[in-house]
């Protein structure tokens, strides 16, 4: 009995490519019938898995068949991955406590700052939204604490005119 000569790397590669070329354009279709857009991803994770184990799919009846059961494992994966994705997002928006937004007042006087030079912008932003004391601040914007304490004098006095309008 005599054996037949292993099957050269040349060999191997023209079959699974011969493969890939039959199966790639009804894999691609089944995926993206299954899973929409992730659909060419899908087909390019099943058909590396075949040629991972191609010693032993080039020897199945039907490798193309078994490409398709691989691809449609792979799509189920991918939909039990988004329900997960969807109910833990969905338990996040139950968990989260929602507030109302802020009021016209509030946006208005925001917007009040932003019209401020930058210095003095940045000094009552810190100072205040961010809730840093005059050293922190001057530590940060790398000033003294006498210049911070100036800057939010005149912030202060430009926001009242402002808001009494």
């Amino acid at each position: 009995m005599s054996r037949s000569p292993e099957p050269s790397q040349a060999d191997v590669e023209v079959r699974f490519e011969d493969l890939y070329r039959r199966e790639y354009p009804n894999l691609i279709a089944v995926a993206t019938a299954l899973s929409g857009r992730d659909g060419e991803d899908l087909v390019q994770d099943a058909m590396l898995r075949a040629l991972g184990r191609w010693s032993t799919v080039r020897q199945l009846d039907r490798p193309g068949g078994w490409c398709h059961r691989v691809l449609v494992n792979l799509c189920r994966s991918a939909w039990r991955r988004k329900l997960v994705e969807a109910r833990f997002i969905a338990s996040l928006r139950r968990d989260e406590q929602s507030t109302i937004g802020p009021t016209e007042d509030v946006v208005a006087f925001w917007a009040a700052v932003r019209e401020l030079p930058e210095r003095p912008r940045l000094a009552f932003a810190l100072h205040y939204a961010g809730d840093r004391s005059l050293a922190e601040v001057a530590a940060i914007l790398c000033v003294p604490e006498g210049t911070v304490s100036s800057d939010l004098t005149r912030a202060r006095s430009f926001l009242k005119t402002r808001i009494e309008r």
